[in-house]
């Protein structure tokens, strides 16, 4: 009986770490390159997700499997809803948080999730997304007309979307990456603590050179915000630094 239950759970575990498995390396490779998911927010569902699907839902089979009981394939059938039903909201809630554009305003980058903005708003068909593919990084420009502006700040104030969410204003990141490499954050502020500086020194022996060759920028998640280094050189981000930058001295 035990090696028959043993059996009913291996095979049980095997199918739920390959759908599971695929959805979720689907979700990291794509959905929440890093460090997107580290600050996502989205951490505890990914738990309950590998919670009931990988764990509860094999030792369930185990317990109840018995291949004479008569109501095995009731048992087995309501098991299988459970975890349907766990797995299919992981994956709305997964796919409703995670982030379709990497929006760069003003002094920092924000990430702006598939349900935060209607894409078909851009004046850019190269920007426009589908919500299933890779976050894309835009350049937020606000409207030179003061009158604008003002508006934008009333309509914030009273519920709508801020301005890093208007696709209206986003423009192609790489027409504006030294524009915005030159609004990093001073690479003395970052060494205003024995913490921070262990932090800098760590993030410079894993990825070389000096910080005068990175730009260092906020990046603000649901989570946490974190500090992004891009490189000065080619203006890619190299790495995360886990530093507030709203906290530096």
């Amino acid at each position: 009986m035990f090696k028959e239950k043993l059996k009913a759970l291996s095979i049980h575990l095997t199918i739920s770490t390959f759908i599971v498995g695929c959805f979720l390396i689907f979700s990291i490779k794509i959905w929440y390159p890093s460090p997107l998911l580290e600050i996502s927010g989205l951490k505890d569902i990914i738990i309950i997700l590998l919670t009931v699907d990988l764990i509860l839902g094999p030792l369930l089979t185990f317990v109840v499997f018995k291949p004479q009981k008569p109501s095995l394939k009731f048992d087995l059938t309501f098991i299988g809803l459970v975890q349907i039903a766990a797995l299919a909201y992981g994956m709305f809630t997964i796919y409703q948080g995670h982030p379709v554009y990497v929006a760069y305003t003003v002094d920092r980058f924000t990430l702006i999730n598939v349900t935060d903005v209607n894409s078909a708003k851009t004046k850019h068909k190269e920007l426009n997304v589908s919500g299933w593919w890779k976050p894309k990084f835009v350049y937020v420009k606000p409207p030179t007309d003061p009158k604008i502006t003002q508006a934008i700040v009333f309509e914030v104030l009273s519920g709508k979307p801020d301005i890093d969410a208007r696709p209206e204003y986003y423009e192609p990141f790489e027409k504006f990456i030294q524009d915005v490499l030159k609004h990093g954050i001073a690479a003395e502020k970052l060494t205003s603590s024995d913490n921070n500086r262990q932090k800098l020194a760590q993030f410079l022996s894993e990825h070389g050179k000096t910080a005068s060759d990175y730009a260092f920028l906020p990046l603000s998640g649901k989570e946490k915000d974190v500090i992004w280094a891009l490189s000065r050189e080619t203006g890619k981000p190299v790495g995360v630094i886990d530093i507030n930058p709203w906290q530096l001295g």
